[in-house]
């Protein structure tokens, strides 16, 4: 399953993800991950989340994000969800060349039976059609 919280700065995206995280480190019986790109929520998590910053590595394409994700899941079977903080920020590139990451995200949320949670930002208005099946209202 995937869902994906949209919304310009200032939507409440933010603080609907870190509560979203927060709630699934209580109720999931596997491992949550949250992605950054830094450690700004280092405080809000709770503890028992792992956090992933992906400022450490060369991260310029959708593809090499997804590369990563297959990389932190073939590390620990026990991953029930993973949280992605703003994807167009991660790669710096724009929502509209994400499709195919979608994609790949949704064989690995299949194939492993993993939850995906991610936040755009960008206006709901450059959402493709793939996206606008996973978005969730704030």
């Amino acid at each position: 399953m995937i869902k994906i919280l949209m919304g310009e700065k200032g939507s409440g995206k933010t603080k609907a993800f870190i509560d979203m995280v927060n709630k699934a480190s209580d109720v999931e019986n596997g491992n949550v991950v949250c992605i950054t790109r830094d450690n700004r929520h280092l405080f809000d998590l709770k503890s028992k989340v792992r956090m992933s910053d992906i400022s450490d590595f060369s991260i310029k394409s959708y593809a090499s994000l997804a590369g990563f994700i297959s990389g932190i899941v073939s590390r620990d079977y026990d991953i029930t969800h993973i949280f992605i903080d703003s994807i167009t920020k991660l790669t710096g590139l724009p929502v509209a060349q994400s499709d195919e990451f979608f994609n790949d995200i949704e064989a690995i949320a299949q194939k492993f039976n993993i939850k995906f949670t991610i936040t755009v930002s960008a206006d709901k208005k450059e959402a493709t059609e793939k996206i606008k099946g996973y978005l969730v209202e704030l």
